[in-house]
């Protein structure tokens, strides 16, 4: 994962786009009322917790409240998580390497995975934290061919090798590569993608969403203040062009995810 650090506020600026497709999985999710009642829930890259706390709001009805742990990479994202809601452990550890305490009865993951590589070899070692009958639910973004992306090549041309070296820390596989790693674990692998219309508001706002989290590891990854510099002034003028802003000062941004929610074979 990045070792660049996380800017919380940054991030939280369209806290209510980002959380729409947790909210989503969430609601795809088995609850108590039919039959599905959690004991063990880990929510893998947490961030600042607020989809950690739908989860708790979510499996901790009737005063039953499982036991919930938010794990995250980032202090910043997790100093955060432990302000915002104490029914929760928070847990800080790189998603590549951590393990649970205990075997987990739902394994939640959103717009996290893609910081991991590896993921034909994550997936089954993830699987083999979950109980026979667990869940695995699993959020992604699936926007890398759309231009918000496809244009940090064009404005970092002078700067190729460091561009793609960024870029390739941010990797998801084709939807049926998922299903081909995880049915031999799991009795069904339920696969589907949306896509967001997303309305922004306000100056640069494409940029705004890119730069606090895609654009995060190639901004580090220039040489110097004045070659990010010209690359912002270039990437922001393309964005313009692409998304512009309508009459009214909103811009329109459609963005695509994938999801996948997947049971445990018993």
């Amino acid at each position: 994962m990045s070792n660049t650090h996380w800017d919380p506020v940054k991030y939280g600026l369209f806290g209510d786009e980002r959380r729409r497709p947790a909210i989503d999985l969430i609601a795809r999710l088995p609850k108590p009322a039919q039959g599905f009642s959690p004991e063990n829930i880990v929510d893998l890259g947490c961030g600042p917790g607020t989809v950690t706390s739908l989860l708790a709001d979510a499996f901790g009805l009737d005063g039953n409240m499982p036991t919930i742990t938010g794990v995250d990479h980032s202090a910043e994202m997790l100093e955060k998580a432990r302000k915002h809601d104490d029914r929760i452990t928070w847990q800080q550890h790189d998603i590549a390497t951590w393990e649970p305490e205990k075997p987990v009865d739902l394994l939640f993951t959103n717009a996290a995975l893609q910081w991991v590589p590896g993921h034909a070899n994550l997936l089954p070692r993830l699987c083999g934290f979950v109980k026979p009958g667990g869940l695995i639910a699993i959020q992604v973004p699936n926007n890398f061919l759309a231009p918000s992306h496809q244009l940090i090549n064009e404005a970092g041309e002078k700067w190729e090798k460091e561009v793609a070296a960024a870029q390739d820390q941010i990797k998801i596989m084709r939807p049926g590569d998922y299903f081909d790693v995880l049915i031999p674990h799991c009795s069904n692998v339920d696969l589907w993608q949306t896509q967001y219309c997303h309305v922004l508001k306000g100056e640069d706002p494409v940029f705004n969403w890119v730069s606090s989290t895609a654009l995060r590891p190639v901004l580090a990854n220039l040489p110097d203040d004045d070659a990010r510099e010209a690359f912002c002034a270039h990437y922001k003028t393309r964005l313009s062009q692409v998304y512009p802003p309508r009459p009214d000062g909103l811009t329109l941004f459609p963005f695509n995810r994938l999801f996948i929610v997947a049971s445990k074979a018993g």
